[in-house]
């Protein structure tokens, strides 16, 4: 990708310029493709340097250009450079038509600095493209503009109207992004605010995204439909299709010619990766088979997810890793769970600090009763009863504590179902660097359970009993305090494709990175050993 040169033009009132300049001079130069330059001194719109830049980029508010420097910047769009406006740069510059006319709209006021809802408008524009409508507190601006001069991308409802929250407009050769977001750090720090300042720049400086991206999926079986729920989940995200399926079942492979009549089918993994035209595997075989079908698409060319647990040993884990950064594709997990409504409620409780620093986790899954005589019974296919709904839970976990591990202590059992091989009750306690630690319990044998969480942090506290509607969260900030936190049923499988797609196709961040699922694997391979030494053990991957 080509290196974008964005001159940051900062100042003004009411605004913490300086600390949101350097969060965004700071967040623009992780993306590793746009070089910024801040400055207060708008003499540059009318120098000889403007011309070393693709994008300038006004986060201001008041003031006045002189008739040089407004002619240089209306020159600089003109002539097809790139031009982004945040927040109060519509209360920029006012004295000037023509600025007005540059940027396409004018601030004429705002609620208080709250909680809303911004939403994206259609997938059309790269601007918007794969976003979801997402919460932000900060001032909701109301502007004066031409909704025929402007393409909406984002909006929001105040008092029952649509307000443009960002939008793209030509201005002669050139393009203009306007973004009304972005108050204060906390708009600054919100990683969709962000995004969308980024694909802002990509908007205004001929950022393209290649051809939408061909999939497969290997592992079309009848359990949980999960062959055609990710197709699905694939054909709903844009820039991405399904394409072909295989399953060494042909019932199954007829199941999917019925359920999508354009599909490619095939009844042998190597022949679909020989013959499909497929740019990226999705591998949702049994759990000991993951490795092998996963090393084979990464050895072909092809990007690929693996349905969760990644493998069953950290020393595959590694080699995946190594294979994908060797072949130059993407590698990642489908740990969808961590969009769970509850999950992401807690996650954003403990990430604002709102129980302070996390200590103590107890999490819990199961109960009593025949854990099924299927595949997942099976020891040798599954990797054991913790490599299922564990495999979640320890992801959730390690995302929670984000401390490094010192060592795992596991607890299995083997005493009830002695007619299947995995095992019926198993425990992994992690101890983090500071002393923090995790103690997770997965039982079929379980009479009397336990909440899905209970978290304590020096601050307070967070209880989830399972299937609740609610959140218990206890604290201290004015005294004792308990509250009930609701949130809505899950979306499940989003946004996890869109995320794929946003990284594979316009290289933003990859939400779930496969050397996170590695150490997943890292503490089921080290509470096994654990239990059958009788000590603790140091993770392969920490």
């Amino acid at each position: 990708m080509n290196k974008r040169h964005a001159l940051i033009l900062i100042g003004g009132e009411y605004h913490p310029f300086d600390s949101c300049g350097e969060i965004l001079r700071s967040f623009l130069a992780n993306t590793g493709w746009i070089d910024p330059t801040v400055t207060r001194d708008t003499e540059v719109l009318a120098s000889p340097d403007l011309a070393k830049f693709d994008v300038c980029i006004f986060y201001t508010q008041g003031g006045s250009l002189t008739k040089e420097q407004l002619s240089g910047l209306l020159t600089f769009v003109r002539n097809g450079k790139g031009f982004v406006g945040i927040h109060c740069a519509s209360d920029s510059f006012t004295d000037s038509p023509e600025y007005i006319d540059l940027i396409g709209s004018r601030f004429t006021g705002h609620g208080p600095v709250c909680e809303f809802q911004v939403f994206p408008v259609g997938s059309e524009y790269l601007l918007s493209r794969r976003i979801m409508p997402f919460h932000i507190t900060d001032e909701l601006y109301i502007l004066d503009y031409d909704p025929k001069k402007v393409q909406m991308a984002f909006y929001a409802n105040w008092m029952g109207k649509r307000e443009p929250m960002a939008y793209a407009k030509p201005f002669g050769k050139g393009q203009v992004c306007y973004i009304a977001l972005g108050h204060d750090e906390r708009a600054f720090r919100h990683p969709t605010f962000q995004q969308i300042v980024i694909r802002g720049i990509g908007e205004v400086t001929g950022l393209k995204e290649g051809k939408p991206i061909r999939c497969g999926v290997i592992g079309y079986g009848p359990s949980f439909n999960m062959g055609r729920w990710h197709s699905e989940w694939i054909n709903a995200t844009p820039g991405m299709e399904a394409v072909a399926a295989c399953d060494i079942d042909p019932v199954r492979t007829e199941a999917a010619r019925k359920e999508f009549p354009e599909f490619e089918t095939y009844t042998n993994p190597d022949e679909m990766l020989r013959k499909s035209k497929t740019d990226l595997i999705v591998v949702i075989t049994p759990h000991n088979v993951h490795y092998e079908v996963a090393l084979a698409a990464l050895k072909a060319g092809k990007h690929v997810v693996i349905e969760k647990p990644m493998c069953l040993t950290t020393e595959q884990a590694t080699i995946l890793i190594e294979t994908a950064k060797a072949n130059n594709v993407v590698l990642t997990v489908f740990h969808n769970r961590r969009w769970d409504t509850d999950y992401v409620a807690i996650r954003n409780l403990v990430d604002h600090g709102l129980i302070g620093d996390v200590f103590h986790v107890e999490a819990f899954f199961g109960g009593y009763g025949f854990p099924g005589d299927w595949w997942r019974s099976d020891k040798a296919i599954s990797g054991g009863a913790m490599y299922d709904w564990g495999a979640h839970f320890l992801d959730w976990i390690l995302n929670l504590i984000k401390y490094p591990m010192e060592n795992v202590t596991g607890f299995f059992h083997k005493r009830v179902w002695h007619s299947v091989s995995n095992e019926d009750q198993c425990q992994a306690i992690i101890r983090f660097e500071g002393g923090r630690m995790a103690d997770f319990q997965i039982s079929s044998i379980a009479m009397a359970g336990k909440p899905k969480w209970r978290i304590l942090g020096e601050k307070g506290a967070i209880v989830y009993h399972h299937d609740a509607p609610h959140l218990e969260v206890y604290g201290k900030a004015h005294g004792d305090m308990k509250s009930e936190l609701t949130f809505p049923k899950p979306v499940w499988g989003c946004p996890y494709y869109p995320n794929l797609a946003n990284h594979i196709l316009l290289n933003e961040p990859l939400e779930v990175k496969p050397e996170e699922a590695r150490r997943v694997i890292a503490v089921l391979e080290a509470a096994e050993k654990s239990s059958k030494e009788g000590v603790s053990v140091v993770p392969a991957y920490r």
